[in-house]
């Protein structure tokens, strides 16, 4: 595919005659007649671009100077060192009491809105006093005073009729409020406002999935229109890259790249089409997927990378119906004759292993080709998991910032206060911006602003304006500045600034990568004229080439831990986007990293810590818009989860010279900021024995513990006290950390990351070691259903079935393989495991530190009675009469106990799992009697002398009972056991009852 168009000759620009101007209200005569006034002359001074109304200005010489003028002030102030100054500067331009909180109340204007506010208001103060009202009216009731129970009723209830009516009357409202905003262009879902491109992201990601799967199916190929023949999907891709490639290198516009754009990709009508246009839309949005970030950026490099990353989806997606089919088979098989535990999953765990491993490679290839594109874009390896920021901060309809391009000016981009502006024209509009500044947020449901306030006082001061639509754009679309100033001379304008050659050339270049015929493509090219991107290039260095990336000093960690204390952030800013992005940085780095401890209160009262080991947080974000500025004004930064999203947040306050007002817009702004990475795990020393057991690593390295992509948004910090939390959402476990402990004060609340199955056997231990020191009650930082989840991976370990790839699979499919193995007819086959599997030394690690509600149903299942099977196995097939079954589970369980019996506390233990010896591992009430049930029932099916002349035998079933009188020493002799005898004389019932005569241990 090459994506060319044939080369023409060029040609001298035709003059085109530009359109009449649509009727103006005249100047006044007595102001610029003397001067520059509309019609006296056509001859200006200076013609600017103003990006945000898509317009073109010819300016009198007066307004040009005091525009320069006002340019000039804002720089200033915007460039100045000091951060805390520039803050206070940009506050006296009037950038900063332009902003919003969204909220209904933000569309309202006039009565609506106080009158919203007010029942807003009103609610909790009617719900505290409704509140004391019941305790006065209780109090009156219990007093028998009756009129003071008469007042406190009647209190009470006019209380809740105001609540009601206000919450109606809000309701009310905010579908007023909901229906203004969509004009606008904001979206509220949920109570909560998005910005347009914050939904277009998501929006794209949806459609790219579904594109993405269609293309599975479809073997990702399609015809070139280009070459005449069928091509790889991906090398469509190449061209949209060297067209910015080149953009970003040169300023200039690839036309035989966009040629190739818009043939190969935009006009395609192939099967395959929309799937190249998601990802291309993806890419617009400043978001890379795994196809974009490896698809060649020419004819030969990265073509080997993106097919084994499209054999490696064929094949994962293959394994994973395998999988499935492999477990329902399983599940629904009799206990007779199945695969045993131990090697259930066993070879399609090692391809899922190879195949994640292959998908590690690509991934990492995939982000370091996504840091080399320019201009750099958020890397997406897990697109479903994308979730939208919401907007935090909205500006309003007039907020001073104006942004044009002169050709006057050596700069390609000025930006200019009209507060400034107000002062060097005699305070000309000071009415209308504070009138504007009560007003509603700015709408960006438009392209071009309409801007009345800037446009009138460019009118009154003798401007002259047009449309930046016009017969100056080639048949690309791409605007040709020839055609432009050919046009203005045929209409008779004498401009100044343009007069010199190379000033008109050098000015048409800067255009040409701002102004474009249509919407698709100036997103194409990545320009964004809207004031969120504005601000961003607002607040560049002076001198910064705004059409490539810009490296710039970032915030600094001043308010973590010592190990984060001063660590400087770099930032990398493509201006023509209004896009900033946090470079990868570690936190803290991991040499210098330190342990962590947790404290909570044991089963005693008593405060016990927990050594959690070592974090480090690998960073990276994308900001758009006011969250860019954010990360670009603020001095200090720090991590949130407020809203259950790990966000940026920046610390900063700026204050208005010589006022009390604070405006703390930019603190905790994190509207379009998307934060990705990995949080890493050294575990302590302790958890990780030395041993080479599966899925662990030595104890002294890191391993991933959660990625931030797949993060959850819950109510981090609802319910939640303590250092940390761990909890089970939507079958997967969370864990909740106070932030502040191990990245410091700065870091608020808690931050809440989903654990990752690199991770789940270390952490696995480390609960159960808790556990034991805990006397085996249940945890204060661990949830109920986590604790059972926890026990459950922890039996399956013991029966040899692999943990993580258990996890992987989700609660659901750990809960059904846990209940298919304690039903009471498969403890041959997990007896089997346990004595014959080839990885002793792994079962021997999951049962010592099995805490009893899992020791529990093991040696009851290992107790059922025993039936025949089969073990099916591809290499061979082995049968087990009744006889050779019982033998097998009297082996594991004496195999069991020998192992636990080395521990401290094996005593302990072992009459904990005695009486949690049921299906779910519970400790039920008269524990000692329960103690003596279990026991004997253990005992009796121990005691059954199952080939008795096999060698060895009988010294098993000894060592049992030696075990069972050790580790069950302080309990047994509470137990009494008698015999009784029920049914006809002639054929009696022997049964045993047992009874326990010791100290209370409920």
């Amino acid at each position: 595919m090459t994506g060319t168009s044939e080369q023409t000759t060029p040609q001298e620009p035709t003059p085109v005659v530009i359109p009449a101007d649509p009727p103006k209200t005249p100047a006044d005569a007595e102001t610029f007649c003397k001067d520059k006034k509309p019609g006296c002359s056509s001859s200006y001074d200076d013609i600017i671009y103003v990006t945000g109304q898509r317009r073109f200005w010819l300016l009198p010489k007066r307004t040009s100077e005091k525009l320069k003028e006002s340019v000039s002030l804002l720089k200033q102030k915007t460039v100045d060192a000091d951060k805390a100054t520039r803050m206070s500067n940009i506050a006296d331009a009037g950038l900063m009491e332009y902003f919003l909180t969204p909220g209904p109340e933000a569309f309202l204007e006039g009565e609506q809105h106080s009158s919203y506010l007010a029942s807003k208001s009103a609610i909790p103060e009617d719900t505290t006093k409704k509140a004391q009202c019941r305790k006065d009216w209780e109090a009156a009731k219990a007093k028998g005073d009756s009129d003071a129970t008469m007042h406190a009723e009647r209190e009470m209830f006019h209380a809740g009729q105001r609540i009601e009516k206000n919450r109606k009357n809000m309701e009310t409202l905010e579908k007023v409020s909901d229906a203004k905003a969509k004009t606008l262009g904001y979206k509220r879902e949920n109570g909560v406002f998005y910005t347009p491109r914050a939904l277009k992201a998501r929006d794209a990601i949806d459609k790219y999935i579904e594109e993405r799967d269609k293309a599975k199916a479809h073997g990702y190929k399609m015809f070139d229109p280009g070459t005449k023949k069928i091509a790889s999907a991906w090398e469509h891709l190449k061209d949209y890259k060297a067209l910015h490639k080149k953009l970003i290198e040169t300023g200039e516009v690839d036309k035989k790249a966009l040629k190739g754009v818009q043939l190969n990709i935009l006009a395609l009508k192939d099967l395959m089409s929309k799937y190249i246009n998601s990802i291309v839309e993806l890419a617009e949005c400043g978001i890379a997927v795994p196809e974009f970030a490896l698809s060649p950026d020419d004819q030969y490099a990265g073509t080997e990378d993106f097919q084994a990353f499209v054999e490696l989806t064929t094949k994962r997606d293959e394994l994973e119906k395998k999988i499935e089919d492999r477990y329902s088979q399983w599940v629904s098989a009799t206990g007779g004759k199945s695969a045993p535990p131990g090697v259930l999953f066993v070879k399609l765990r090692d391809q899922w292993n190879e195949l994640n491993t292959e998908a590690e490679r690509i991934q990492t290839t995939a982000e370091a080709r996504v840091r080399e594109i320019r201009p750099p874009r958020m890397f997406l390896w897990d697109p479903e998991t994308y979730k939208p920021k919401q907007i935090e901060r909205l500006a309003k309809t007039n907020i001073p910032l104006r942004e044009l391009s002169s050709a006057s000016s050596t700069t390609i981009l000025n930006h200019i206060s009209l507060k400034h502006l107000a002062q060097v024209s005699g305070n000309a509009f000071k009415g209308q911006l504070k009138e504007l500044a009560t007003s509603l947020p700015k709408s960006i449901a438009k392209e071009a602003d309409d801007d009345r306030v800037f446009s009138d006082w460019l009118n009154q001061e003798g401007a002259l304006q047009f449309d930046e639509k016009g017969p100056w754009f080639d048949e690309h679309g791409l605007f040709v500045p020839d055609k432009f100033f050919a046009a203005l001379e045929a209409k008779g304008y004498r401009v100044e600034s343009i007069k010199a050659e190379d000033k008109r050339k050098r000015w048409g270049e800067n255009l040409k990568a701002m102004v474009f015929e249509d919407k698709q493509l100036r997103n194409l090219m990545l320009f964004d004229n809207s004031p969120q991107a504005q601000l961003v290039r607002c607040l560049l260095p002076e001198g910064a080439n705004l059409l490539t990336e810009v490296k710039m000093e970032g915030p600094t960690w001043t308010n973590g831990a010592p190990q984060i204390a001063n660590v400087e952030v770099a930032l990398d800013v493509t201006a023509w986007r209004g896009e900033v992005t946090l470079l990868k940085v570690e936190l803290p780095k991991r040499a210098k990293a330190e342990p962590w401890t947790a404290k909570y209160k044991a089963h005693d009262g008593s405060i016990r810590s927990v050594n959690f080991g070592k974090l480090s947080l690998d960073l990276e974000a994308k900001a758009w818009g006011f969250a860019g500025a954010s990360l670009m004004l603020s001095r200090d930064l720090s991590l949130d989860q407020k809203t259950g999203y790990t966000s940026l947040v920046g610390v900063d306050v700026a204050e208005k010279t010589g006022e009390v007002g604070k405006y703390e817009v930019f603190a905790g702004a994190q509207a379009g900021c998307k934060v990705t990475g990995k949080l890493f795990w050294c575990p302590p020393a302790g958890v990780l024995p030395p041993a080479p057991v599966p899925n662990r690593l030595a104890a002294n390295q890191w391993r991933p513990l959660a990625k931030l992509e797949v993060e959850m948004a819950v109510a981090v910090g609802a319910g939640i006290s303590g250092d940390l939390n761990l909890r089970v959402h939507d079958g997967r476990l969370l864990l909740s950390i106070k932030g502040a402990l191990v990245w410091g004060a700065g870091v608020k609340g808690y931050l809440t990351f989903e654990v990752g199955y690199e991770s789940i056997v270390a952490l696995t231990e480390l609960v159960r070691q808790e556990m034991a020191a805990n006397q085996y009650k249940d945890l204060e930082w661990v949830e109920t259903e986590a604790l059972a989840y926890v026990k459950k991976l922890s039996f399956l370990g013991a029966t040899g079935i692999d943990v993580a790839f258990a996890y992987v699979r989700g609660y659901a499919i750990v809960k059904e393989i846990f209940e298919a193995l304690t039903a009471g007819d498969r403890g041959g086959q997990i007896a089997y495991t346990i004595v014959r599997d080839k990885n002793q030394q792994a079962i021997q690690e999951w049962v010592y530190n099995l805490p009893p509600q899992a020791l529990g149903p093991l040696l009851l299942a290992l107790s059922a009675p025993p039936k025949e099977f089969t073990v099916e196995d591809e290499e061979k097939n082995e049968f087990f009469d009744e006889e050779e079954t019982h033998l097998l589970q009297q082996r594991s369980i004496e195999k069991c106990l020998t192992w636990i019996s080395t521990k401290k506390n094996s005593s302990h233990q072992f009459e904990e799992a005695i009486i949690c010896m049921n299906r779910d591992g519970a400790r039920p009430s008269q524990a000692g009697q329960t103690y003596c049930k279990n026991k004997l029932k253990l005992d009796s099916f121990m005691t059954e002398r199952v080939l008795a002349l096999q060698a060895g035998t009988n010294e098993m079933r000894a060592r049992y009972r030696s075990l069972v009188s050790n580790m069950g020493a302080r309990l047994n002799s509470h137990c009494d056991y008698q015999t009784e005898y029920k049914g006809p004389a002639f054929a009696p019932v022997q049964k045993i009852k047992s009874t326990y005569k010791g100290p209370n241990i409920d």
